[in-house]
This record gives structure tokens, sequence and C-alpha cells, in this order.
């Protein structure tokens, strides 16, 4: 399973990583929107996890789901919000501007790789057919 992973944060990018690639996941990080961009068009995903505040002076995590959707970039790849915003109706809001899915920080692994697990079955029945 290709899991793009954008992520400004050095350390949250490792840890994502570290997570992901236990659990058989081949994970692609982009620092920022215009990495990300580049990544989506020469790779083939199965799921993109988007971090909203990708630094100043960069496009976000809202923007950048904006131009993949523009670009007709995700061929039905989910894309979910992570994102330190955990504030009441914050994950309406993101669910709201087009994500599939959020998950507020510090990211509770089990739920995610549950989550994960459904999209990895569901990739598993597709190919037999």
């Amino acid at each position: 399973m290709n899991i793009l992973y954008v992520e400004d944060n050095k350390i949250n990018a490792m840890v994502m990583d570290k997570m992901l690639s236990k659990n058989n996941a081949n994970v692609i990080l982009a620092e920022n929107g215009s990495q990300a961009l580049k990544v989506v068009k020469d790779q083939r995903l199965d799921l993109i996890l988007v971090d909203i505040n990708l630094g100043l002076n960069q496009m976000d995590g809202c923007e950048l789901l904006q131009r993949f959707k523009k670009l007709d970039l995700l061929n039905n790849i989910p894309v979910f919000a992570v994102t330190a915003y955990a504030m009441p109706g914050d994950k309406q809001r993101f669910i709201n501007i087009g994500f599939d899915n959020y998950f507020s920080k510090p990211v509770n692994f089990d739920k995610l790789l549950d989550v994960i697990s459904t999209i990895r079955n569901n990739l598993d029945t597709k190919q037999m057919t």
C-alpha cells in the first residue's frame, strides 16, 4: 500500500513513517504542497495524509486538497486531514472542505491503522475482481 504523507515537521513525518512502515505500508514523504503535487503526478497512491499547517509562506493542506481536485489527480484516492486542529467542530469543517477523514494530533494510531486496514481490504477485493 502506497501512502503519501504531507508534513513539514520532520519529527512528525518520521514517527508516521515508522508506524506505517511497520504495518507494511510504503510511505512517501513530502514536506510541502509543491512536493506533494509532484508525487501525486508520478506515483501510484492508495492514500494521502495531509497536515493542515505546512509552514509559513506555504500552501496549507486545505489549499493542497483543492489543487488535487482541480487537477483531477485523486482518482478515488482517499485524502485524510492529519492536524493539530482539535477543537469542537474542526472535524466537520475539514470533512466539509472535502477531506475523506480526519485525525487530530497526536494521532491515535490504532484508529488510523483500522481505517487503513479497511482501505487495504477494499483494494485487495478490487484486485481480485
